[in-house]
């Protein structure tokens, strides 16, 4: 079974403003979403984002965008801080590490109890950081099959030359 990563998001936002716009919450959590669901799919792993209520909805609003990612709105009276430590706690016997992304102290306290891990947004960025390295550095490797198809690579070196100097004048 996959690995649970429960995210408090605004915590991480709001924990990030070297990455996170903090005046513009609409781009910042597209932002995280992105960033996570990259993390996610890339190492194996389920990602719950959870933000706080927004409007005057009494329902938690579940959006999930692929089946093993989704993103949770709390009702206007409940924060993604309860809604993390319920879902810790109802997902204790599933047989699976459960990781709590915050670097909220009383939250984290409540989640070790639960028996779940704890993750400061700073360790979550920094593994969110080495994965992108990690995947530029293939991609960057493995990449030389899809060079584009240029006539310039199948001419030979003594014509390329002869075409620069046709086209510099000389």
């Amino acid at each position: 079974m996959k690995d649970l990563y429960l995210v408090d998001g605004y915590n991480v936002i709001f924990g990030r403003p070297d990455m996170f716009d903090r005046s513009d919450l609409e781009s910042s959590r597209k932002k995280l979403v992105d960033l996570m669901q990259d993390f996610g799919a890339h190492n194996n792993i389920e990602v719950i984002i959870a933000f706080d209520g927004q409007g005057n909805s009494t329902k938690v609003k579940v959006e999930e965008l692929a089946s093993s990612f989704t993103v949770v709105f709390t009702p206007r009276r409940m924060t993604a801080d309860s809604y993390i430590e319920k879902e810790s706690y109802l997902r204790r016997e599933e047989y699976r590490h459960i990781f709590v992304v915050t670097s909220d102290g009383p939250e984290q306290s409540q989640v070790l109890g639960n028996g779940a891990y704890r993750v400061p947004v700073s360790d979550l960025m920094r593994a969110v950081q080495e994965d992108k390295q990690v995947q530029e550095t293939f991609i960057s490797r493995n990449n030389y099959g899809n060079l584009r198809s240029e006539i310039g690579r199948a001419i030979p070196l003594s014509v390329q030359e002869k075409l620069d100097k046709l086209r510099s004048g000389k």
